[in-house]
């Protein structure tokens, strides 16, 4: 069988304990199901590390190990099979996101599922389809959610992220009268849009005098759960006002969900406010965002991302290298929520 090279996991756990680099890894063989590409580049989601970790084994657990990590990615069409050839021939550039969670994207080859497969845009270049494969159709379906009406005031927890990046840009777009973020790179929010940065690591956003005086209309979390919910009534309107928080965060951000009562736990605290919130005018209405990318999203974002709609942000060390010590620095740094932008690492 004709090998490839490939980031692998040996078992869950840290990166720099667990991820490797192996030159004799089995090359995938092409199947009637599933299209077979060459990877170009791959993006870290949450999911990955969150799978790596072994912190949601109920729907993250390889049958195989060693795994390949990742599942975020841009390639070349190596094979087709009959299925689809109406819509990929071998040599297309692609892009490809995950179904449960995200195998095989940190190898050379992979095999991804035409259904969450589309093709790279022209003007795209393979990091940046790597970095849209996922998270452009969530930052789409989130506005969707939010349901953002022109001149209105829009405070975005968590701007600086892979998804925050793209929905400074896109709130711009709705034309809000002002827009606010936490983050603490204060200089790249401003230049995608933002109108006030806060450094959550040095202010509670929650007590600024201006924003309890002039509340918003949303507020949009992506970063920080159950105590985003606990603090927004301070700065948010109330639900009779059209007061409402969008929380793409649940509880915590750390997830556990090696048990079936963990997951309990992590849905049913969200679903409950959201439920309450409905009849509650006095507070806020609590609206839980829950969905996936779908080929429809994954093309929308994609072409307006080539028609120079927003700009897609890498973090500043990205694409890391194709060798251990670059995956683990990727990996370390998205666990640590360190990037500014989406992580990526180049497969060449």
């Amino acid at each position: 069988m004709t090998k490839m090279k490939a980031v692998v996991a040996s078992k869950f756990g840290n990166p720099d304990d667990v991820l490797t680099v192996s030159d004799t890894v089995d090359k995938p063989e092409a199947d009637d199901k599933t299209l077979l590409i060459k990877v170009h580049a791959c993006s870290l989601s949450p999911g990955d590390y969150r799978a790596l970790l072994g912190d949601k084994t109920i729907v993250a657990n390889p049958k195989v190990w060693p795994y390949i990590p990742g599942g975020d990615v841009c390639g070349t069409v190596e094979s087709v099979p009959e299925s689809c050839s109406d819509e990929f021939k071998v040599g297309d550039k692609v892009v490809a996101t995950w179904d449960m969670y995200g195998v095989g994207g940190l190898g050379q080859y992979t095999k991804v599922n035409p259904k969450k497969t589309v093709k790279l845009p022209k003007g795209l270049t393979v990091e940046e389809g790597a970095a849209l494969a996922n998270t452009a159709s969530h930052a789409l379906l989130v506005l969707n959610k939010a349901n953002i009406q022109e001149s209105e005031r829009v405070l975005l927890l968590g701007g600086s992220g892979g998804l925050g990046t793209l929905l400074v840009q896109m709130l711009k777009t709705k034309k809000v009268s002002y827009l606010a973020t936490t983050s603490t790179d204060e200089a790249l929010m401003k230049e995608l849009g933002a109108d006030k940065v806060v450094d959550y690591t040095k202010k509670n956003w929650w007590e600024l005098k201006d924003w309890k005086n002039e509340k918003f209309d949303c507020i949009i979390d992506v970063a920080e759960g159950k105590r985003g919910w606990k603090n927004a009534s301070n700065v948010l309107k109330k639900g009779r006002a059209g007061g409402r928080f969008v929380a793409v965060v649940f509880q915590d951000w750390h997830i556990d969900g090696t048990h079936i009562y963990q997951v309990f736990g992590m849905l049913l605290p969200p679903f409950g406010r959201q439920l309450f919130n409905m009849v509650r005018w006095s507070t806020p209405y609590y609206r839980v965002y829950l969905n996936e990318p779908t080929k429809e999203t994954m093309t929308e974002m994609l072409e307006k991302a080539a028609d120079k709609e927003f700009r897609t942000v890498l973090d500043p060390e990205s694409p890391h290298a194709f060798t251990a010590e670059g995956a683990r620095d990727a990996w370390n740094k998205h666990i640590a929520r360190k990037g500014h932008g989406k992580i990526v690492i180049s497969v060449e």
